[in-house]
């Protein structure tokens, strides 16, 4: 009867020994949602670009985007072990934390309030006109957005900065509004500050 007892005392230390050494700690996810956008007027004229409230180069002409994030939800799972997971070295886990927004981006337009040129009236979306640079290379602001990568952050804010590579045909005053779609039928605002184009 003893040596029963024992060897199912050293069977069930076994099996959580066993299970401790693949019992890999439970994820946390994180939500958030977008709160808010604010658009800069950005000169890329000098070795670093700058926010600017004075007149630019319309060749280097850029806006700086922040979006601001807001924290909706955490689900942290816990469980019970008899042992420490630390010694749970055998098994490959996954990450701590899981960060995710609750909605995505669908679309960013920008619209300019002046005439921009010939093809671009007053009002006329010339989200095309803007790159974004990305790993020394000027790509899409669409391929960007459609990427969440870009917006997955563990701070409270995010920037997206785009430029200018097609600039208006004359110098004039410019305002650009961003109008940022989300999945959830919402819609987030920016608007720059009045610049001169020059």
């Amino acid at each position: 009867m003893k040596a029963k007892v024992t060897i199912l005392f050293f069977a069930t230390i076994l099996t959580q020994l066993f299970m401790a050494c693949c019992d890999c700690p439970d994820t946390n996810e994180i939500q958030y949602k977008f709160e808010y956008a604010t658009a800069y007027n950005l000169d890329n004229s000098g070795e670093f670009p700058v926010v600017s409230e004075s007149p630019i180069l319309k060749n280097a002409y850029g806006i700086r985007l922040q979006i601001g994030l807001r924290q909706v939800s955490v689900q942290d799972r816990k469980h019970f072990s008899l042992f420490n997971q630390a010694y749970a070295v055998c098994c490959i886990c996954g990450p701590d934390t899981i960060i995710s927004p609750r909605d995505t981006i669908t679309s960013l337009t920008v619209t300019t309030t002046a005439r921009f040129d010939n093809g671009h009236a007053e009002g006329s979306d010339v989200t095309d006109m803007f790159k974004v640079l990305k790993y020394n290379k000027y790509i899409d602001v669409d391929s960007v957005v459609a990427n969440p990568a870009f917006y997955h952050k563990r701070t409270e804010t995010t920037f997206l900065e785009m430029y200018l590579l097609t600039p208006p045909d004359q110098p004039e005053q410019h305002i650009f509004q961003v109008d940022i779609a989300l999945s959830n039928n919402t819609h987030l605002y920016a608007t720059t500050k009045p610049i001169k184009l020059k």
